[in-house]
């Protein structure tokens, strides 16, 4: 009897140990994350960085000028530009061209079965939590963010490289269109002033001061907000002074419930040009909110399509057509000068 219960304990305790070591490697500890395993640590990636099944990407450089990855980057890394998350649609810049986003995953040997790791600036953190989003639209599986980014990893030493690796290119089979997660100016436009009956709720990730239309957002022809939407600036989320790093799971919530952000609401993230708004939306899927999206067009198409305004705090007043401070130089690509 005495060895039954010997084997049933040590068989327990193998059991607990393999399940305590697969929580803890994927997620952040006591984040309290309903989906922890979205976010990775740096000891957690060290250990994994050489894994057959893990493909890096690396979002250091946004802009055609940035030239960070080839000064230094995780082991097994894969630069990932800009373009191939953003670019022009009609007349729209900046836009998710899915079929640029699957061609560059073909090309860099990700299949949708690898556990994508995306790693970024902390200053720039939009840049990658844009690539979550988007990978979440195409339905991949396993992806996680570095929490911390590549400035903890360099903050403690871990190692770097310039060598650049190269993975045999595959097909990407889509495993499945999650079209729910975009948002379009279209559809925006033709709900409002029914957010309360469709339990929608449209939250604004850009500054207080371009929210309160204070200030010019780059890009754009107009001062003010879309008409009923909530302001949440995605840094209120982050903690950390030499890298940005996700609050735990209970502040976030909090920070959440003060804007009236409820999992029972279908919460859509705007911000300029569906970037900022990726790091909310991505706080979102960490809590497990099942009804999460993005307006892609965000506020340079809001304004380009002469949608309706609201110009000051409580005002229903359309805000006037204003000249941008500084004219970006449009490219013909749709990838950003500024921004992310």
């Amino acid at each position: 009897m005495k060895r039954v219960q010997v084997f049933f304990v040590s068989g327990l305790f193998a059991v607990l140990s393999v399940f305590f070591a697969v929580s803890a490697a994927t997620g952040v500890e006591n984040g309290g994350y309903a989906n922890g395993q979205f976010l990775v640590t740096t000891d957690w990636l060290e250990q994994h960085v050489n894994d057959p099944d893990i493909r890096i990407l690396d979002r250091q450089d946004i802009y055609p000028k940035d030239d960070f990855y080839s000064k230094g980057h995780i082991p097994n890394s894969i630069r990932m530009p800009t373009s191939a998350i953003k670019g022009m649609k009609g007349d729209i810049q900046e836009m998710l061209i899915l079929k640029n986003l699957v061609k560059y995953l073909e090309e860099n040997g990700v299949s949708p079965d690898d556990h994508i790791i995306l790693v970024g600036r902390s200053e720039k953190l939009p840049a990658t939590t844009r690539v979550f989003w988007a990978l979440d639209v195409l339905g991949h599986k396993k992806m996680s963010i570095l929490d911390g980014g590549i400035d903890k990893w360099k903050t403690e030493k871990r190692q770097v490289t310039t060598e650049v690796p190269h993975y045999p290119k595959v097909t990407y089979a889509i495993p499945a269109l999650h079209r729910d997660r975009i948002m379009t100016g279209e559809e925006l436009e033709g709900y409002l002033g029914l957010y309360d009956r469709l339990g929608l709720t449209v939250v604004d990730s850009r500054r207080p001061s371009e929210f309160e239309g204070k200030e010019m957002s780059r890009s754009s022809s107009k001062l003010g907000r879309i008409p009923g939407s909530t302001n949440l600036m995605f840094m209120a989320l982050l903690t950390g002074k030499d890298y940005k790093e996700f609050k735990p799971a209970k502040e976030i919530q909090e920070i959440f419930a003060s804007k009236g952000l409820s999992p029972d609401k279908h919460l859509t993230f705007t911000c300029v040009s569906g970037c900022f708004g990726t790091v909310d939306y991505f706080a979102a899927r960490l809590l497990d909110y099942p009804n999460v999206s993005v307006y892609d067009g965000a506020w340079i198409e809001w304004c380009k399509r002469n949608y309706p305004v609201e110009a000051a705090q409580g005002s229903k007043t359309p805000a006037a057509i204003q000249k941008p401070k500084e004219k970006q130089k449009k490219a013909k690509t749709g990838v950003p000068e500024e921004g992310c």
